[in-house]
């Protein structure tokens, strides 16, 4: 846990803040996307209440919905009247990423279906528990907030316009997941295989377990990322790497859950707009070197990584 840094952010929701404490809550930030890529952020302004609600109606879920109602909101094909290859419940089984169960929701997009093409469906909210949508939407907007604000924390620990970045985020196309880790699957390592997060930053919640989490070191070493009460555990993603061009780098991590009770996740993905253009926000020019990903859209980016996704 000591590896990862605790930053207070309450300078940035504080409107008495001086610029010059700002700036150093953002530079502490800063540091951590520098050398660790993760940070845990406390005194954040997201109500402990809803945090809660937001987990309970998780664990109810995963808890108390039957089969039946699972496959009820499984991901679909895209090109279907209610598929879009995104959206909804999934399980894993263990094959080289992990036992887990997992559901899916997206930003609504405007699109002119169904059929859906990919990431453009309709969020398929579960039964159980009956008011799983209303407590994630109000989850959601809260997180909404906080991201905003820690973005303009990344511009001012950058040293750049904080526009840059606001400019791509005002629609941003979150993603909400709810995981649910079962105890010990027979034959089975429950969990998530090693990644990288694919948006701009994730905010995790996760209920009290510990030894789950594992961050990968610059040394190569796993380090423990366990919950600490009232903070959320957050990372950056590849979406963040592209556009800082590779100054704050996505960093790699996995779950290891091996305990004898469920294990509860919900991780909040912060992507960019739909349709923002992806290539570096800096001033920077490094040898006159082009920029791979210059000029393609994030919506282009989802659609390979979902494809690549459903092929492996």
């Amino acid at each position: 846990m000591a590896y990862v840094p605790i930053i207070d952010f309450s300078p940035f929701l504080d409107p008495s803040s001086s610029p010059e404490v700002k700036k150093q809550a953002a530079l502490e930030i800063d540091r951590a996307c520098r050398e660790v890529g993760f940070f845990y952020l406390s005194n954040h302004g997201v109500d402990e209440e809803l945090r809660q609600a937001m987990l309970g109606r998780a664990r109810t879920f995963f808890e108390n919905a039957t089969e039946e109602e699972k496959q009820a909101i499984s991901i679909k094909p895209a090109g279907t009247d209610h598929g879009d290859d995104a959206r909804g419940f999934q399980k894993v089984d263990g094959r080289g990423k992990g036992a887990h169960e997992a559901v899916d929701f997206f930003r609504p997009v405007e699109t002119a279906g169904p059929p859906y093409e990919i990431g453009q469906g309709e969020n398929l909210w579960p039964s159980t528990p009956s008011d799983l949508r209303t407590v994630s939407e109000k989850y959601i907007d809260a997180l909404f907030t906080l991201a905003t604000k820690v973005v303009q924390a990344l511009a001012l620990g950058l040293g750049v316009d904080e526009s840059i970045f606001l400019t791509r985020i005002g629609e941003a196309f979150w993603n909400l997941r709810i995981l649910g880790y079962y105890p010990k699957p027979e034959g089975k390592q429950a969990g998530i295989g090693d990644h990288t997060d694919f948006g701009i930053l994730t905010f995790l919640l996760t209920d009290p377990q510990k030894d789950s989490l594992q961050v990968l070191s610059k040394d190569g070493s796993w380090e423990a990322a366990d919950p600490i009460p009232n903070t959320f555990l957050c990372n950056i993603g590849d979406m963040l790497s592209k556009w800082t061009d590779g100054i704050y780098k996505s960093t790699r991590h996995r779950v290891l859950h091996n305990s004898d009770t469920m294990r509860i996740s919900v991780p909040l993905f912060f992507d960019p707009d739909w349709d923002a253009v992806i290539s570096p926000v800096l001033p920077l020019d490094r040898n006159g070197e082009g920029r791979e990903d210059e000029g393609v859209r994030y919506r282009d980016k989802f659609v390979q990584a979902v494809k690549y996704s459903i092929v492996t």
